[in-house]
């Protein structure tokens, strides 16, 4: 059994990205162009350089216990030695060196693994819920869905190069554990008329900026799941926001388009092969059973197990067979215990793991005869996984600092620090089985906490002499289920140092509550949020570094915070990291060009010609190999196409010719082609199509001439976005001065700039307000 299957095309994929690994690590591509060509094929730098983490594609959350095994095989022949389940599940294995890379994904793919899609602008993994197939409160199975739409859609070529990443889900019922409102593209089974089918929802997602998602279809026919996907993807990629990966996800074209316009531009799409019967999926069903194997059964009855099976054992719909939620401390197995669990699941069946959202392992088809074999092992594994209630289990965090580059906080600390702080209380923590605690290092939403019932994400925290302390703004309330969806709602910001006792106080006062109320949302709503803000009342104090310098370092940190290791993001690299290579070379190239000898002049310019024959060669879908094929292609399709006036094709033949020194009387027009190409690039609308410049002028780097902007009254993270928007318009070395509101506007937009790139040359408070001086770089 497999969960997918692997198309001859993604094996080709890998042959090239082994020949452009070794070229990577040979010096002969570019780091950026290099990042933009790994992050598709599911490998992330981590914070330490030169050490990645590889993601492995499982549709349904589906991985077989063979595939497993050989998933914590690598990961301790090659990386930290163990298997790290995440929130959309899927499998990772951390700490792998570059060199080591293919090896990874070749003995990964042995066994019917990829990594391709794993990040970048590409269909993700596609989601089910965790108990589909087997769930007396199926309407119907949707993971034969997923793993044949998964099996379409990473066979198409189209699947690897869109405006921005496309995820996809599936729910089982109207309770959508699957969360389809909040994401790209959403299935949630439903039976009309006797007729198997879904309610559909679209352009919803979480992230830095959440937006619900919208009903496409109240009722389609299921035979149409592909059709509808097919229709949206190639309506994403004509209409998709290329231009900037901040607003490139399909619920921003949503949100720009309105709905009318954007359900006219789909129907377009979806008219012309909704009736084609060839395009529908061919729908496999799951048999959902099991077998003894070469087990011999093991009595038991302890009160231990007894509270186990109570604690974390369903039974299924299939008569006679059980599923066992296994909670992972922090999504982490380790190699031996991995092992142990796969050479049990192997005798059982294919069929037996699903990872769930939670970065739980679901193990499923177990007979009741094994439950006490698997109560043993799963024990002898870690005791904790077996003695802690299943709150303690449900704890979501993502990896935060540790390894993101993006990451602020370290909520594996964090959750670490509040289960030995309720752990050690008396709260009855069975009593909140279905209470969702999640955590994100930073204001994307890798740990899922826009829809927690209690929710944390990580900020920097200033003290009254500015020092910085790890922090988190504190959500809660959301609603889950199809058609119903609402985000948590930010309720004020804590020191992390205070988030186990805060944590500790609202659940005690909680659950003197609960049984008062039909659902915890009620509770919010009469007293709890009260109960929120009078415990940020007294947890609110920070004491200053002087007086007590552990509040400036985070749970599981080393030292107190800072900000030298943040990075940005990985998952949209792609075309602008490779444009801004050769965009940044030019302006170093124009500021210096006057300044060194001839024989350098000469190199310089070349390097000019180069950068500016190469930069936008990427918007056209051209990948030149040699530099013979740059000046070609772009002759071939700036030039030739009038883009680029012709009077400068004389440059783009004479580079090649090997005799740098000639170039040195056309240094004018080469760099006036040099702007052209620019203010090409500057003028590109969101769907990458030009517009002919008129001749650029140059930009003035006077002080007279500092470009002013107003951002007072915006909020994070938009006054960030408006202000590197504006810095893309101007020059190197022209100055922007923007003002902006006191509080988070002023902690997070300067931090941000610097980690662009850029200099703040001033930054002065003007009564309720700041100045920020910006100088290009």
């Amino acid at each position: 059994m497999q969960f997918y299957t692997i198309p001859d095309t993604i094996h080709k994929e890998h042959d090239q990205f082994e020949s452009d690994l070794n070229d990577y690590i040979s010096g002969l591509i570019n780091p950026i162009k290099f990042k933009a060509i790994r992050v598709a094929h599911g490998v992330y730098e981590q914070r330490q350089e030169h050490t990645y983490m590889i993601r492995i594609r499982c549709a349904a959350g589906g991985i077989t216990p063979v595939q497993l095994r050989r998933v914590a095989e690598v990961g301790q022949k090659y990386g930290s030695g163990e298997v790290h389940f995440t929130t959309r599940q899927e499998v990772q294995v951390h700490n792998v060196l570059v060199q080591d890379i293919m090896h990874v994904i070749r003995e990964l793919q042995d066994v019917g693994l990829s990594t391709r899609g794993g990040g970048g602008n590409t269909i993700r993994n596609i989601l089910t819920s965790p108990d589909s197939g087997i769930s007396k409160d199926d309407v119907f199975d949707v993971d034969p869905y997923a793993i044949a739409l998964t099996s379409r859609m990473v066979a198409e070529p189209d699947s690897w190069n869109l405006p921005r990443k496309f995820k996809i889900a599936f729910s089982n019922n109207a309770e959508d554990t699957a969360f389809t409102q909040a994401t790209c593209l959403g299935f949630v089974a439903k039976i009309k008329d006797g007729q198997k089918g879904f309610q559909v929802f679209c352009a919803g997602g979480m992230g830095a900026r959440p937006i619900v998602g919208n009903e496409l279809f109240e009722f389609v026919p299921d035979n149409h799941a592909y059709h509808i996907t097919r229709a949206l993807k190639i309506m994403f990629d004509k209409y998709g926001n290329r231009r900037s990966k901040h607003t490139s996800r399909i619920k921003f074209l949503w949100r720009k388009l309105k709905r009318d316009e954007f359900i006219k531009l789909f129907e377009e799409e979806y008219n012309e092969i909704k009736d084609d019967r060839s395009l529908d999926l061919k729908i496999e069903s799951i048999e959902n059973k099991g077998s003894l194997g070469k087990h011999v059964p093991s009595n038991q009855d302890s009160a231990a197990f007894k509270i186990w099976k109570k604690r974390y054992v369903h039974e299924q719909k299939q008569n006679g067979f059980f599923s066992v939620k296994l909670p992972l401390q922090l999504g982490d197995l380790k190699y031996h215990d991995a092992v142990e669990l796969t050479n049990f699941l192997t005798e059982i069946g294919p069929n037996t793991i699903r990872c769930d959202r939670a970065q739980n392992m679901r193990l499923r088809n177990i007979p009741k005869d094994l439950l006490g074999n698997l109560f043993e092992i799963v024990r002898s594994l870690n005791k904790t996984l077996v003695e802690f209630p299943s709150f303690i289990g449900n704890m979501i965090n993502c990896t935060g600092a540790q390894t993101c580059k993006l990451g602020i906080c370290l909520p594996r600390g964090l959750s670490s620090a509040i289960r030995e702080r309720l752990t050690k209380s008396e709260l009855d923590l069975d009593r909140l089985e279905s209470f969702n605690l999640n955590m994100s290092g930073c204001p994307n939403t890798c740990g899922m906490h826009h829809v927690a019932d209690l929710g944390f994400f990580g900020k920097i925290g200033r003290s009254k002499t500015r020092d910085m302390y790890p922090a988190y703004y504190v959500l809660a309330g959301a609603k889950r289920g199809a058609g119903i969806t609402q985000y948590a709602e930010k309720k004020g910001e804590i020191s992390v140092h205070h988030i186990p006792n805060f944590v500790h106080d609202f659940l005690a006062a909680y659950l003197l509550k609960k049984e008062d109320y039909p659902n915890y949302q009620e509770y919010l709503e009469d007293e709890g949020n009260d109960v929120i803000k009078g415990l940020l009342d007294k947890f609110s104090h920070v004491p200053e570094y002087e007086d007590d310098p552990t509040f400036y370092t985070d749970f599981g940190a080393k030292r107190r915070l800072s900000l030298d290791e943040m990075g940005t993001a990985e998952c949209s690299a792609g075309m602008f990291d490779m444009i801004d290579v050769d965009r940044k070379r030019i302006i170093a190239i124009e500021e210096k060009i006057d300044s060194v000898t001839d024989e350098e002049r000469a190199s310089l310019l070349y390097d000019m010609t180069l950068a500016s024959s190469r930069m936008l060669l990427v918007t056209r879908g051209l990948d030149a190999k040699t530099t013979d094929q740059i000046f070609d292609l772009f002759a071939k399709h700036f030039v030739e196409t009038d883009l680029v006036p012709k009077q400068y094709k004389h440059i783009v033949e004479l580079a090649p010719k090997g005799n740098n020194k000639e170039l040195i009387p056309h240094q004018e027009d080469i760099i006036e082609l040099s702007k052209i190409v620019r203010e090409l690039y500057k003028n590109m609308d969101d769907s990458l199509r030009f517009k002919v410049p008129s001749k650029p002028k140059e930009a003035s780097k006077t002080e007279s001439n500092v470009l002013k902007k107003d951002f007072r009254g915006v909020g994070c993270p938009m006054n960030f976005v408006k202000t590197k928007l504006v810095l893309d318009t101007i020059e190197s070395g022209q100055k922007l001065e923007i003002l902006l509101d006191d509080g988070e506007p002023i902690e997070n937009v300067p931090n941000s700039v610097k980690l662009e790139g850029h200099h703040i040359e001033q930054q002065d408070q003007i009564n309720d307000y700041w100045r920020v001086l910006i100088r290009k770089a």
